[in-house]
């Protein structure tokens, strides 16, 4: 028995830890699957608890939008492509195990000694025991590679070569309506300057230094290394008190967060004016709606940039926040790797990331101008709550502003309704030329004529689900667990769209995606191709395909009510259960982490309680903050048990002996505990079943883990869900393999040999 356990391990690509324990027969329940109710709504709904998953892979689709992913997420689709054929090919179990059996003893990994050798091949994930127990023939990790990676393309290749810009002292002041000081020399008003920039450690030579004060920042120090780098000038606070005279001009202003972004409209030639603006503000469906007005701008030919969440782009092309075409600077050691290891961490580096969604006010204009520069004629701009309050879009040109909602979580972390509108209908109050300008609203929200007031000096386009009356409203929405087919009533004539992106939520981004298509008289027929184009948006209910029978989704969900939506929209899809892998973030917010184990119990039918992030927090702490929003029955019994720590932990805490119990009990309410991610992931696959949804939640298009170095600080390693998640279905076959395996608990084993046992402290 131990040499099948051992087969489906390694046949999925999980490490053979565990013993196999025996089981009661028939312990198969289903606890928390309660059906959410789809509320009231004016359109016809139709759930398709099996969809048409032949409809969807037969049918045509148009050019796929491209999404931020690593290399080996294509990795996996070719290991798939390039597996045995199953029924030509069946494995032996028995000689599959004593083949693939580990030929090397186990190993501890000394983390403080890694990290000062400058290594991160081997750094576990933790600081307990067992995790120091890491199995060699599992940690083989592609070394760093020493030569660049050359071998990519080169994105200034595709463009024309921007324009150099330079602008004297006093000229550019000027332009910016900044008033020179009236103590500066003709010298100093003739320097030159090249370029702008607010981060010291960025300053080329010839840059203007613009100093914005933050809290415990040393102003002196930021200065000096400016002045090291080549800075021409320096505006700073009028805080600033310079220790000696300094060798270019200083300008002390008042407001320097605002002058920041005059100067960059002066320097960088206004570029908002010079394309299609439309911005995005709400609570929540900005990306998505974002993606999908990207995509119909793509199906129109036309040069489309992005400032998100996920990426700043343009075309199919990165960009940083200075608006330069981003290129891998150091050398990528997972682009050779079809996943990442359990139980270590995988060197991060080489990567792609994004600071902040909305970024401040000059690198807003830096990117808009990268975009322009190299011919962008639309961008869509993702107008987060935090930004619009801080005015980093108050010198913006916006063609279209689009609301999608406003959720009470939002406005509770923000203070108060009053504030909370006021910052969003700021995006709206810009919009005051009704020729060319227009405002796109979701009149089911609440507040949408709050909003509309905001928006009185411009004409207001509508979508919605419920209101009737609206310009853009979904008469027919047909859902299922593959695809959403919605039809749309607009003033212009009706239109049927079929998108992967499922749940009520995605419904209203794509009716937000076609109202503003019809604001900028987008053809009917590309608003349709455009969407439909848009398959995948990465990390929002991004869906992972490898031809299986049950879906897979990666959402980026890590609060109570991003969990509950998700979680009811995928019921509400028809699924036949959900199987959940989630976790809470370590160093965050406490509070929350109950209320996302009640919505777990309650909203799935498979829970799979792992790590997230955790950083210098204990796992197990982690777990057991969440566990105490599980009802009390399952509380009562966690303790009663005769262990310590229950059977609510992960099984590598307890010992052989107990393990067998531990499990029962798991096994019993479908409640589950697996601190490494990498493996949780898998279980929860290989257990899916016909028709079933997994959803791996909290991290979405976040392709790196943080976990404490043992010195108090933390470092992060490569883990992407939608990666693991590919990496997993392409094994799946090799299970599939396994003739007569059990998979309907945790561990799988040979049917009929889950031997019952009678005890009383095992019942329920």
């Amino acid at each position: 028995m131990m040499l099948a356990q051992s087969a489906w391990c390694r046949a999925i690509g999980l490490p053979a830890l565990l013993p196999r324990p025996h089981f009661p027969r028939n312990s198969l329940r289903s606890h928390g699957a309660a059906t959410s109710s789809s509320g009231c709504c004016a359109c016809s709904y139709d759930s398709q608890p099996q969809a048409r998953k032949q409809e969807r892979v037969h049918r045509p689709r148009k050019r796929k939008r491209r999404c931020t992913r690593s290399q080996a997420v294509e990795q996996s689709d070719t290991a798939l492509d390039n597996s045995p054929d199953i029924d030509s090919n069946p494995v032996d179990v028995q000689n599959f195990a004593t083949d693939n059996a580990p030929t090397s003893d186990l190993t501890d990994v000394d983390l403080d000694a890694i990290i000062s050798q400058g290594s991160f091949d081997q750094v576990s994930t933790g600081s307990q025991d067992w995790y120091s127990e890491l199995d060699k023939t599992s940690t083989s990790i592609v070394a760093q590679d020493t030569e660049p990676q050359d071998d990519e393309e080169d994105p200034d290749a595709s463009y024309p070569e921007r324009p150099a810009r330079s602008y004297t002292l006093a000229s550019l002041l000027e332009l910016a309506d900044i008033s020179l000081p009236e103590d500066f020399g003709e010298d100093e008003m003739e320097v030159a300057i090249t370029g702008l920039q607010n981060r010291p450690q960025k300053v080329q030579a010839g840059d203007l230094y613009i100093h914005i004060t933050k809290p415990d920042v040393d102003v002196p120090g930021c200065v000096h290394e400016a002045l090291q780098r080549g800075a021409a000038a320096i505006i700073a606070g009028e805080v600033f008190e310079a220790e000696e005279d300094l060798e270019v001009p200083v300008m002390l202003l008042p407001d320097c967060l605002d002058a920041q972004q005059r100067l960059a409209i002066a320097f960088y030639d206004n570029p908002s004016t010079k394309m299609t603006v439309v911005g995005v503000t709400g609570s929540t469906g900005k990306t998505t709606t974002s993606w999908l007005i990207r995509g119909m701008f793509d199906e129109l030919d036309k040069s489309a940039g992005l400032i998100g969440t996920v990426e700043y782009g343009i075309d199919e092309f990165l960009m940083t926040e200075d608006g330069d075409l981003w290129k891998r600077d150091e050398p990528d050691p997972t682009l050779q790797r079809e996943s990442s290891v359990p139980n270590c961490l995988t060197p991060w580096c080489g990567k792609y990331e994004v600071g902040e969604s909305l970024p401040d006010g000059l690198h807003v204009h830096k990117i808009m101008a990268g975009q322009a520069d190299r011919g962008a004629a639309a961008c869509v701009l993702e107008c987060t709550t935090s930004g619009l309050q801080e005015g980093r879009c108050d010198y913006v040109d916006l063609d279209v502003a689009v609301f999608t909602n406003i959720l009470q979580e939002k406005v509770d972390a923000f203070g108060g309704i009053a504030p909370y509108l006021d910052t969003q209908g700021s995006l709206f109050l810009k919009l005051q030329d009704p020729n060319r300008q227009r405002a796109v609203v979701n009149s089911d929200d609440p507040y949408a004529d709050d909003v509309k007031r905001f928006a009185a000096a411009v004409p207001v386009v509508t979508y919605a689900i419920n209101d009737r009356s609206a310009d853009v409203y979904a008469e027919k929405v047909v859902m299922g667990i593959w695809e959403s087919e919605i039809t749309v009533r607009t003033p212009i004539g009706h239109l049927r769209i079929i998108t992967p992106l499922i749940g009520r939520n995605n419904v209203y981004n794509v009716l937000a995606a076609v109202a503003t298509g019809l604001s900028i008289n987008v053809p009917l027929k590309t608003i349709v191709a455009g969407i439909e184009a848009t398959e995948v948006v990465p990390g929002r209910t991004e869906y992972i395909d490898l031809q299986q029978n049950f879906q897979v989704l990666v959402d980026s969900a890590n609060t109570p009510g991003a969990l509950n939506r998700l979680l009811e929209d995928v019921r509400m899809c028809g699924a036949r259960k959900i199987l959940l892998v989630f976790g809470c973030e370590g160093e965050e917010d406490k509070a929350k982490r109950p209320y996302m184990g009640e919505i777990a119990h309650y909203k799935a039918d498979t829970v799979m309680m792992t790590n997230q992030n955790q950083r210098s927090e204990a796992p197990e702490e982690i777990i057991q903050d969440i566990i105490t929003g599980f009802p009390d029955e399952i509380l009562d019994k966690n303790a009663r048990l005769p262990w310590a720590g229950g059977f609510l932990q992960d099984p590598s805490r307890v010992s052989d002996t107990v393990r067998e119990f531990l499990f029962y009990h798991q096994n019993v309410w479908r409640r589950y505990v697996c601190e490494d991610r990498y493996t949780a992931i898998r279980w929860a696959i290989a257990a899916a079943q016909k028709g079933d949804v997994v959803i791996v939640a909290g991290k979405g298009d976040q392709d790196w883990t943080e976990v404490a170095d043992g010195r108090g600080g933390s470092i992060r390693g490569w883990l992407d869900d939608r990666v693991e998640c590919r990496n997993a279905l392409s094994k799946l076959y090799k299970l599939d393999t396994l003739r007569y395996m059990d998979r309907t608990e945790i561990p799988f084993v040979v049917m009929g040999e889950r031997e019952p046992r009678h005890w009383e402290w095992g019942k329920k």
